[in-house]
């Protein structure tokens, strides 16, 4: 599991996705102890990540934006014409 708390320091991590990931799948009593908290929560978790809960925010809202789409298909095959 240390492995994965180390991706918590690559550049360019999505963060939200990481602690929804260690939050679900991972036993919490081994990562707490791994990062030295007393429970899991977005605030420790940002706190032993290094960056602002603001940030970590951020990646949420920018995330489910890119998600969202427009009324736009994501087929594109209507274009040509084919069905």
């Amino acid at each position: 599991w240390m492995e994965v708390i180390d991706l918590m320091f690559l550049k360019g991590i999505h963060h939200p996705d990481l602690f929804k990931a260690l939050k679900s799948t991972a036993p919490q009593s081994v990562i707490c102890q791994l990062m030295g908290i007393r429970y899991l929560t977005v605030k420790s978790y940002c706190h032993f990540a290094g960056i602002s809960q603001s940030s970590y925010e951020y990646g949420q809202c920018k995330f489910a934006l890119e998600e969202r789409v427009l009324g736009i298909p994501q087929s594109m095959s209507w274009l040509s014409g084919a069905p």
